[in-house]
């Protein structure tokens, strides 16, 4: 696209302001613009779990335990009493569970029902005796004392408010190594953790807070957060440290102008890389319930017979909807919590092979952002807008293809959509701007050459100025003839402004139809259409077009039998007749006016079979080139549309016959299919001069056959043939001495 050096310059302009905005809103600090920026990033981390394969997940033995539906009809709606969580917790180590992780706070002391049956006694002995009793009526005695026989890790759940303080919170186990002021964790006051018996028996208590990104989607997981100063391990990184036997959790920080970002979390000699909140990308599997899920039920009722306890960390929890624990993720809207905690887990197994977000990232996005802007900016504008959506989608493509490669060989998640929005922006202001301008130069030639030429043709050549010239050139396309019945009459029957609307009328429609299937119109003459495909436009599937077309007038015409009946017009009738072949298409005429038409004896054959319709009484004939065309192009639709073998006939300038067909209907009846095929026997036998079989198959459809005058024709030639026989050389071929 040529431009003068202002409009160029105007252009690149543009472009740039257009990235300058572009980078404004990625890095913006107004919070409506990030939190855009931030929705759209998350629906790209959506999509690359969706649509990349997942890395390879740890070896460890994950299980679930399911505080489930079944669970809550058998043993009882919750809170559960604190001695089902005791059995519950037995019968896992009894099963041979290494670390059991409970996704379920135990904040309140269970009443001791010995405590209230003392308060109501008087009687020592009575008193003593219930005391000698009552620690194995306590629920959190003997959940404390299952916790003591393995590795079990409670819950805790943090809160803004500090008014809320409940249960005993357990020391810290994180080691904080460097400055941690003025860091970007996550800031709680208050908290509500679990009775006193419990926490101290607990190997280590874990938060359960759940991260909701601006969509209300959970695809981050913060691993520490900070409550009045202090760090606390999140579930799964407790259960993770118990599991691992890891003797300490260290939190690497790294200074920037008195601000504290935390960089990494070593566990043992692992490193796990975090985002600035402490924060891991969730890398989701698959859909909810990846990881083994046994009812709590069955474990209860001890109907676990197998060993798929055997050395597993185990996270117990509820996926009940009427527990509310189901998070929306972005691989299910209704994902367990539970099962979070366990993806969490799985990713500290395998630290080397998770997602994150490295400190440079905005760095790498600001430099991708100047990149495109400038390389779009400048190269965009100098060509066309076909060359632009190609070079658009290209670096589309090299920045998708990038960025997923980033993810799933190198773990890195950097943003894209800011880049892909400058992308789309750029290409869609010059490629419409560029199509404008074009559009405009097109208006201009096209106002003057369509009264002289067929639009598409007029297409052609602004698109290839220098393929405008007078010399045709021979292209194997197809041509159709349609021509009115009885049309005299129809013309004696109106007067002039009448015939010249009923006219107008029917040509609309029909010549929708021939565009709609691609067709060009070559002429009107009379009452006859004619209609090429294949030209000026390529049509890899001409010949099949220019049949649905002709099933398409057809229907068209009996449409219009209702409209012109309530004018009180006769109806029409055509018939159509298509070949295809080698013609000779082109410029024709000569310098004073042109006509792009075709020429060439499959033209004139197809101009005959329209004429030749009325003789055998069918609303369609095809040539045998176009049948064979059909299969090669079509033999889908071909089986949907059988083919009736109507004659061979004699065709002016050519040796040999040429066998006509007539396409029956787009999904013919049972009835019309069998006959179809009686019929094409008969004339298989007709060919090869076995008139009697010929003859017999003939005196079977007699009865209701679709086209007697066809049967007629065919029983007067063969009783002449019986009368008669033909040469040897006979080729069944007939002659037509008139139109």
């Amino acid at each position: 696209m040529t431009l003068s050096y202002k409009s160029y310059f105007t252009q690149v302009s543009i472009g740039l302001l257009i990235t300058l905005a572009v980078l404004l809103l990625q890095f913006s600090p107004i919070s409506y613009f990030s939190k855009t920026v931030n929705r759209l990033d998350g629906i790209l981390y959506d999509a690359r779990l969706s649509y990349l394969p997942p890395w390879p997940a740890s070896t460890a033995n994950i299980q679930i335990v399911d505080i489930d539906e079944s669970s809550l009809q058998e043993f009882g709606r919750m809170p559960w009493p604190r001695k089902q969580f005791a059995k519950l917790t037995n019968q896992l180590t009894k099963l041979g569970a290494v670390t059991i992780a409970f996704d379920v706070l135990f904040t309140e002391a269970e009443v001791n029902p010995a405590a209230q049956v003392l308060s109501a006694v008087s009687d020592q002995k009575t008193i003593d005796h219930i005391q000698a009793i009552a620690k194995q009526l306590d629920g959190d005695y003997l959940f404390s004392q299952a916790m003591s026989k393995n590795e079990v890790v409670l819950a805790t759940l943090f809160h803004q408010q500090q008014a809320i303080q409940k249960g005993l919170l357990s020391p810290t186990k994180l080691i904080n190594n460097g400055n941690s002021d003025n860091n970007y964790l996550h800031q709680f006051q208050g908290y509500s953790a679990n009775t006193e018996i419990l926490a101290k028996q607990a190997i280590a208590q874990g938060f359960v807070n759940a991260i909701f990104d601006d969509d209300g989607f959970i695809r981050r997981s913060p691993l520490v957060v900070q409550q009045n100063g202090k760090f606390y391990p999140s579930l799964a990184l407790a259960a993770f440290q118990s599991y691992s036997l890891a003797e300490s959790i260290e939190l690497q920080w790294q200074q920037k102008q008195q601000q504290a970002f935390l960089t990494a979390i070593k566990i043992g000699k692992s490193f796990i890389a975090t985002d600035n909140k402490g924060q891991l990308l969730l890398p989701f599997r698959a859909s909810a319930y990846h990881y083994p899920y046994t009812s709590a039920a069955d474990i209860l009722a001890d109907r676990i017979k197998d060993k798929r306890f055997d050395g597993a960390v185990i996270f117990v929890g509820s996926s009940a909807p009427g527990l509310a624990d189901l998070r929306t993720t972005p691989v299910s809207l209704a994902f367990p919590g539970v099962e979070i905690h366990a993806t969490v887990f799985d990713a500290l197994m395998s630290p080397t092979t998770q997602p994150y977000r490295p400190d440079w990232w905005q760095a790498a996005v600001a430099i991708i952002l100047i990149s495109c802007g400038l390389l779009s900016a400048f190269l965009l504008p100098k060509i066309s807008p076909r060359s632009a959506e190609i070079i658009a989608l290209v670096i589309f493509t090299l920045l998708i293809t990038a960025n997923a490669s980033l993810w799933y060989y190198a773990y890195i998640d950097l943003p894209l959509v800011s880049a892909l929005l400058l992308l789309m922006a750029l290409s869609t202001y010059y490629i419409s701007y560029g199509f404008l301008k074009e559009n405009s130069q097109r208006k201009k030639v096209k106002a003057v050459f369509e009264q002289y030429v067929p639009p598409a043709h007029i297409d052609e050549i602004l698109d290839q100025p220098d393929s405008m010239n007078l010399v045709g050139k021979k292209q194997l396309l197809t041509v159709l003839f349609s021509d009115i019945r009885r049309f005299t009459t129809i013309a004696e029957q109106l007067a002039p402004e009448q015939l010249s609307a009923w006219l107008n009328q029917f040509f609309s429609a029909i010549t929708e139809d021939i565009f709609h299937h691609q067709g060009t119109i070559d002429k009107y003459v009379g009452d006859m259409v004619m209609a090429f495909w294949g030209a000026p436009l390529h049509d890899g599937h001409h010949a099949t077009n220019a049949i649905k077309s002709a099933f398409a007038m057809l229907a068209t015409v009996q449409k219009l039998e209702q409209s012109f009946a309530n004018k009180n017009w006769p109806a029409a009738k055509i018939g159509i007749g298509i070949n295809s072949g080698e013609m000779n298409v082109g410029d024709m005429g000569s310098q004073y006016r042109l006509n792009y038409t075709v020429l060439g004896d499959a033209v004139n054959l197809g101009s005959r079979l329209e004429s030749l319709t009325k003789y055998y009484s069918v609303d369609i004939l095809v040539g045998e080139e176009t049948k064979r065309l059909v299969e090669q192009e079509s033999p889908q639709w071909l089986t949907q549309v059988p083919f009736l073998t109507v004659d061979k006939v004699n065709v002016k300038g050519k040796t040999l016959p040429v066998t006509i067909y007539s396409p029956l209907a787009i999904k013919p009846s049972t009835k019309q299919l069998e006959q179809c095929q009686q019929f094409n026997q008969m004339m298989s036998h007709y060919f090869h001069q076995q008139f009697s079989q010929a003859q017999q198959i003939l005196a079977a459809l007699q009865n209701d056959f679709f086209n007697p005058t066809l049967l007629n024709i065919y029983q007067q030639r063969i009783e002449e043939l019986l009368h008669n026989p033909p040469e040897k050389n006979w080729q069944g071929s007939f002659v037509h001495s008139t139109k």
